[in-house]
């Protein structure tokens, strides 16, 4: 990715959650995930603790209290719409030993060994360079330091992981969650990333939607994808998008039933060791 379309990939992202600010903390879905990624691997007293991708804060105020006053927290994320909300909570909480800042998880310059848990919940699909970013991380952690984030199968997501299947075939790249689409990829990437120790829960989890949703799904400028840019839609030939629709929507009256679509929704909780 050059770095023209970086920027513009980063202002995609930040714009959307600049827009998605004011109601994100009342996602309680977004805060137990967040609360759960640091319980598997919770911090320890004294310990500090980075939190990537930080949103309105709820892993990072949810570490607070597990550290204790010896400890420090630092939650980073790229929207300032993000931050703003976060330092809302923080202020109104008095929590001494937390920091929010507007920063990129890709382009971080801490010092070597600064951390001793790095979690990045719900936001690590958006990395752009998965392998150099986590060898940064590995370097910001300390001996013996903890890194955890979410990832998704390449089959969570349904209208993703068909509109991917779909668009290979007429020669359009669509990566969806592909890039930590098995518990083998995520492994080999930290492994090339110099961690060790490395496990992976899985969760499985879904739901059925309504066929016409699925359908109204299928990929557009509307509908980013994660991780890429420019966007396929923009780039494959209008006549090319069509077929590849109309394939799509046979594809989800396929898969529909009495309920509608099923929507895996299952997940990965990754963590690995420096």
């Amino acid at each position: 990715m050059s770095v023209e379309d970086y920027k513009a990939y980063k202002k995609i992202i930040v714009d959307s959650y600049d827009e998605r600010s004011k109601q994100y903390a009342q996602s309680n879905w977004h805060r137990l995930l967040a609360e759960q990624l640091v319980d598997y691997a919770p911090p320890k007293e004294g310990n500090s603790v980075l939190d990537i991708g930080t949103g309105t804060g709820a892993a990072a105020l949810y570490c607070t209290g597990l550290v204790g006053a010896t400890g420090r927290v630092l939650g980073i994320d790229i929207s300032k719409g993000m931050i703003a909300e976060a330092e809302k909570t923080r202020t109104e909480r008095k929590c001494g030993n937390l920091v929010f800042k507007v920063e990129d998880g890709e382009r971080l310059e801490y010092p070597d060994r600064s951390f001793d848990r790095i979690y990045c919940a719900s936001a690590f699909f958006w990395i752009a360079d998965k392998p150099k970013t986590l060898s940064n991380w590995q370097r910001l952690l300390k001996p013996g330091g903890v890194l955890g984030f979410h990832a998704w199968p390449e089959t969570s997501y349904v209208y993703g992981h068909i509109a991917r299947l779909v668009l290979k075939k007429y020669g359009v790249t669509y990566l969806g969650h592909s890039p930590t689409g098995s518990q083998q990829i995520c492994r080999s990437l930290l492994e090339k990333a110099g961690y060790s120790n490395i496990e992976i829960i899985e969760t499985n989890e879904g739901h059925f939607i309504s066929l016409e949703d699925a359908k109204a799904a299928w990929i557009s400028e509307d509908h980013y994808p994660i991780g890429q840019y420019p966007h396929p839609a923009t780039s494959a030939p209008p006549e090319i998008l069509e077929k590849a629709k109309l394939e799509y929507d046979m594809e989800m009256e396929r898969l529909a039933t009495d309920e509608g679509v099923w929507n895996d929704t299952s997940m990965y909780y990754v963590y690995a060791v420096k």
